[in-house]
């Protein structure tokens, strides 16, 4: 394959992950905000949110056969089709019990267009640029998520223009994949998935990003707006919180994965960690003054991110081609765990401890990847 037509597939996926980005990005402030107006409680409105991740867990072992069955480029589309399906049903059947099945049933399909495409761009990356690859698709991929709150400033977050806006939005980002041919997702066949414990042991440290990136960023997207609320904003600031933590995603991503390239991703996860440690710790007294919050939630959302974009890249190097798929599924299961607990938890902590409940949890689950990182660094030197 020619370095042009692998740049121009890389396009079409970097393209298409713009749109998953878009409807993981609006989706929870939006969800969050129509259920506290009619008084639901933050745990519920966790549990309706971690929905769709839920999906992705359960769906888990079945997507590398759907992958194989239906190809790459066919994975991505048909997932992304029953997601905006589901999104397009949302403003029309509303509540509690109706908006837990259809972001379970947007889940299903967001699973499978999100790891075919990223067992696609690694696949395709060389080993000396697959951190700057990753950095790009984080930055894209965030981008969409930014766009998501940034939207809602338009369309507003009451009846249908906020989810049929979103789906439009998406179909824009789909057309250069369909300007692919077929063939060009072809790929080896991969293996059947099973020993997941043995997959997750393969790679402990970065299946352990996985499950802090998922809890810490969902619990962000889907309460941070609530405790912004709680604190004395308008939701117009609430919803802004959410946007400048995730372009911090977007500026970010790209010279954390060059960096990453050069000088190695378990340093750089280090130091990513450490940085995400201490951002939720300065939150409470920063809400008092802007410039400082801005700050703090740009700087911590662009190295919250990297746990996922070089998680990714670091997938490549510990299993082969034929075990891709399989090793990335558990991934991302891995992730979305993470992200059913994220906001579950953080709903308990902000309901029993309203001001610092929620940041002592983001706080304390990037220090967890940072003492294993260095236990493992500390137990490699000595032997």
């Amino acid at each position: 394959m020619s370095a042009q037509s692998i740049r121009w597939i890389l396009t079409a996926l970097f393209s298409a992950s713009l749109g998953v980005g878009l409807i993981f990005g609006i989706q929870p402030p939006l969800i969050a905000l129509n259920l506290m107006r009619i008084g639901t409680s933050a745990f519920l409105i966790g549990m309706v949110t971690a929905m769709s991740l839920v999906a992705i867990i359960l769906l888990g072992p079945v997507y590398p056969a759907l992958i194989a069955r239906w190809g790459l480029k066919g994975s991505i589309v048909s997932g992304l089709a029953l997601a905006a399906a589901a999104m397009l049903a949302m403003p029309f059947w509303t509540g509690v019990p109706a908006w837990m099945m259809l972001r379970f049933a947007g889940g299903c399909g967001l699973g499978l267009a999100w790891i075919a495409s990223e067992v696609w761009m690694n696949r395709l990356s060389t080993a000396d640029a697959r951190g700057a690859v990753m950095g790009i698709y984080g930055t894209i991929f965030s981008l969409g998520t930014v766009a998501g709150p940034a939207l809602l400033q338009f369309t507003g977050t009451v009846g249908w223009q906020p989810f049929c806006g979103g789906v439009a939005l998406l179909g824009l980002t789909l057309l250069p994949l369909a300007t692919l041919r077929d063939g060009s997702a072809r790929t080896a066949p991969d293996r059947p998935m099973h020993g997941l414990a043995r997959l997750f042991a393969a790679a402990p440290v970065v299946m352990l990003a996985a499950a802090v990136a998922g809890l810490v960023e969902s619990a962000e997207l889907s309460l941070l707006p609530v405790y912004g609320l709680r604190a004395g904003m308008d939701e117009r600031a609430a919803l802004f919180m959410v946007a400048v933590f995730l372009l911090g995603n977007v500026v970010m991503q790209f010279p954390i994965g060059v960096l990453a390239d050069r000088f190695g991703r378990r340093l750089l996860l280090g130091i990513c960690a450490a940085l995400s440690a201490l951002g939720p710790l300065l939150l409470p007294s920063a809400l008092a003054h802007p410039e400082l919050l801005w700050t703090l939630l740009f700087v911590w959302g662009g190295t919250l991110y990297a746990f996922y974009s070089q998680g990714v890249a670091l997938l490549a190097e510990a299993f082969g081609a034929s075990s891709l798929a399989a090793a990335n599924t558990v991934f991302v299961m891995v992730y979305c765990l993470g992200g059913v607990i994220g906001p579950s938890l953080g709903g308990l902590a902000m309901d029993r401890w309203p001001g610092t409940g929620l940041p002592a949890l983001l706080s304390a689950a990037p220090l967890v990847l940072l003492l294993t990182l260095l236990a493992r660094r500390t137990a490699t030197v000595s032997a």
